[in-house]
């Protein structure tokens, strides 16, 4: 049946989205400003230069990390609606009931 595979997609897609959640979790846990405190103090010179150059490249990099798990994000969730919108309510209202409740979700 069609419909049971377009609902397995959005499961899948689901369990995607609880991943990229648990990523950005995790990136958004690294104190990036402590890191610079921790290590920021033991260099000096032409060093110290080097070392902030890299750090604020780092830190950059981090920032935009939250941001492409959040679109990535945005693009699962659109995309199980999109598949939601797929099953006829009428032929299929449980499993067309059951594809918005995870979309929506």
């Amino acid at each position: 049946m069609h419909e049971q595979r377009i609902l397995a997609q959005i499961r899948e897609l689901e369990g995607v989205v609880h991943r990229l959640e648990r990523a950005r979790e995790a990136a958004d846990a690294v104190n990036i400003q402590r890191l610079e405190s921790a290590r920021g103090g033991r260099w000096a010179g032409q060093k110290r230069s080097e070392f902030r150059s890299v750090f604020d490249e780092a830190r950059s990099g981090h920032a935009r990390i939250g941001s492409e798990i959040g679109d990535a994000i945005g693009d699962c969730k659109s995309k199980q609606r999109a598949l939601a919108a797929s099953i006829n309510p009428i032929e299929h209202p449980l499993l067309s009931a059951e594809a918005y409740l995870i979309a929506l979700g």
